[in-house]
């Protein structure tokens, strides 16, 4: 419920920036707006303004829309003609459809300006381990060492290395670390292979780098309905014990044990309410072959010492830079994830739906409002990049509809449109199915 509320909000502030852009850029244009919709079906609010503008809120979260006057929609009265969408410059009609998406991108800049000038804390990028043959035991990284910079570029938490990480794997081969050791600071270069973003998530290990992270308690802080876990009957706030018999004294040893068990019946002992209970489980096996039942930690039941922890805070004015730079270089690694599902070289498992955003927008929710809106920043991203994909029916679909228009110097025929409209809307059916397929897949195994 907690997450299904915040997806509502999440998918309505989305929805409201996304068409927001078509309405404001309409009215600059003199384009008449008929209906301003958050949602669809049955409008459970409505309001009708002064000047014929209808707003409403509708019964399904997801999506919304902008009616605009259109002799294409319905017969127009004569004297209204002038403010009729089809009726205005091939220019005009381009900037109100691309408004939508650009609304996406400016929201994301702002969230990011927002989040950036409140400050974003994370862990410090020290590194407790280095794997025995990894790329970063031959670039001669040692336990104990700082990660300062990437590149050239300052990394104060981890979540910076993994991004410059993320964006040398996509667009050089060689990375520059400055380390700090000690009280001495050298610098170290190594190469590492393309990476796709599908991979972004397992990126520190594949370079072989085990972040430092205090021992956390294993205690339960999430279920997934219908996971493993709850079905076996564990609940949010169960302490984990033992594993057959074999104590587990912290999360990070129950997932390596989880993991390295799939498919394999085990007693799991946990500790729920100062009572010492017992039930058997048998994790499901993922597409790389390990274990995994469902569950997330509670790291409110762990006190972190604050020397673990480092904050990123910037200035208004630096803020706005940084959050620029943010929004483009997510948008490139969204095209590249979407060339990627279309060439192969990324699964088609990648691609999430609603249950999954919901999934997120819950969990960063309880994480705080810095969490959420950088939450809503990604998702405002790839939702202006999807929009602006050439596919009929979404909003580059029509941008490509404009295209044709400039250079033959007539509007497509309305069979053509339609025609291609319909297979846009197949596409677009046929995107979501797989989508919902993923969610399902992903929360039943």
């Amino acid at each position: 419920m907690y997450s299904l509320l915040f997806f509502i909000i999440a998918i309505a502030i989305l929805v409201v920036v996304h068409e927001f852009g078509h309405f404001w850029v309409a009215r600059r244009c003199g384009v008449k707006v008929l209906k301003f919709s958050v949602g669809f079906g049955p409008a459970l609010w409505q309001h009708v303004a002064k000047d014929g503008t209808e707003y409403a809120v509708s019964a399904i979260p997801l999506g919304g829309f902008v009616k605009m006057l259109d002799e294409r929609e319905a017969e127009v009265e004569p004297g209204q003609l002038t403010h009729a969408f089809n009726r205005k410059p091939l220019l005009s009609r381009v900037a109100i459809v691309a408004a939508g998406p650009i609304a996406n991108l400016l929201f994301a800049v702002f969230a990011y300006w927002f989040v950036f000038v409140v400050g974003v804390t994370g862990l410090k990028p020290v590194i407790s381990d280095v794997a025995t043959a990894s790329i970063a035991e031959q670039a001669g990284l040692e336990s104990g060492d700082h990660i300062v910079a990437v590149n050239g570029v300052e990394t104060v938490i981890w979540n910076q290395v993994v991004k410059q990480l993320l964006l040398a794997s996509e667009q050089v081969d060689n990375v520059a670390l400055t380390i700090k050791r000690g009280t001495s600071s050298y610098e170290t270069t190594f190469d590492i292979a393309p990476k796709s973003p599908e991979k972004s998530t397992n990126l520190l290990s594949t370079v072989g780098i085990q972040p430092l992270f205090p021992e956390l308690q294993p205690v339960i802080g999430q279920v997934v309905s219908g996971g493993v876990a709850e079905r076996a009957g564990l609940v949010a706030g169960d302490k984990l014990v033992s594993a057959d018999g074999i104590k587990l004294t912290n999360w990070s040893a129950w997932v390596e044990y989880i993991q390295n068990n799939p498919e394999h019946e085990f007693i799991v002992e946990f500790e729920r309410d100062a009572q010492h209970k017992q039930l058997s489980l048998s994790p499901n096996k993922n597409e790389q072959g390990q274990g995994y039942i469902g569950i997330g930690v509670d790291q409110s039941a762990t006190t972190i010492p604050t020397s673990y922890f480092a904050k990123v805070q910037l200035t208004p004015i630096n803020a706005v830079k940084e959050a620029v730079v943010e929004t483009w270089q997510f948008s490139i690694l969204t095209v590249q994830g979407i060339w990627g599902m279309l060439t192969g070289a990324i699964s088609l498992d990648n691609v999430g739906g609603p249950i999954s955003i919901a999934q997120i927008a819950g969990a960063s929710a309880e994480n705080g409002m810095v969490a959420f809106l950088q939450m809503l920043a990604i998702i405002s991203i790839s939702l202006g990049i999807l929009n602006l994909l050439p596919i009929p029916v979404l909003d580059g679909g029509h941008l490509v509809f404009y295209a044709v228009e400039a250079i033959k110097g007539s509007p497509l025929s309305i069979e053509a449109q339609m025609m291609a409209q319909k297979i846009g809307i197949i596409l677009l059916l046929s995107l979501m199915l797989l989508a919902f397929f993923n969610d399902l897949t992903r929360l039943f195994g």
